[in-house]
């Protein structure tokens, strides 16, 4: 049964488990957010280079690729909260939408088994970077290949927390963390 939440800790307290706190840090998440963005680029364009080899990017792209980040990063937080609440059966109110250390954020308040946390926090990945990454690369379209790997960039930080709770059974309950980047994993007592 999930008790109140420990004011200290920031997470409900479920009856019979011991939450260990699992967070990364944001300078960490940014450097790999840059490697991550160096790799999808420079492989997006060798691809798109070989498949459509008079490619350009229009003046007008610049305009564009910047409305399409303002929308991706909004997208992306969509996409964590929607796939949860789906996943969990659960309405809008368990969401929260904010700003942490100049990064935007989605939380939801309730404790899932590790398997939904994952596929909550990686489906941006999928949907807002690689899709249109892979769509960019077929139709030979700079715009939307660097939008898809500047996105594929932007969940750095969801693959980071998702290489910490790895060695998890999958059916362990996991709670997202309400104010800092990852999460608390709940261990059964013994």
């Amino acid at each position: 049964m999930v008790g109140k939440k420990n004011k200290h800790e920031e997470m409900p307290l479920v009856e019979g488990y011991t939450p260990e706190r699992r967070t990364i840090s944001i300078l960490a998440a940014n450097l790999w957010a840059v490697a991550l963005l160096a790799v999808a680029g420079l492989a997006g364009w060798a691809l798109m280079y070989r498949m459509h080899p008079s490619i350009a990017f229009e003046a007008m792209d610049s305009v564009w690729f910047i409305v399409m980040m303002v929308v991706g990063l909004a997208v992306h937080e969509l996409v964590h909260g929607v796939t949860w609440l789906l996943l969990l059966h659960k309405g809008f109110r368990h969401l929260s939408f904010g700003m942490m250390t100049g990064a935007i954020y989605c939380h939801i308040d309730v404790p899932m088994v590790k398997r939904q946390y994952v596929i909550g926090a990686l489906m941006p990945l999928l949907l807002v970077g690689m899709v249109p990454w892979v769509a960019g690369i077929a139709a030979g379209s700079l715009l939307w290949m660097a939008a898809g790997a500047t996105m594929i960039s932007g969940a750095a930080g969801d693959l980071m927390i998702v290489w910490a709770i790895r060695k998890e059974p999958s059916s362990t309950l996991v709670y997202d963390h309400p104010s800092e980047a990852g999460c608390f994993v709940y261990s059964k007592n013994q």
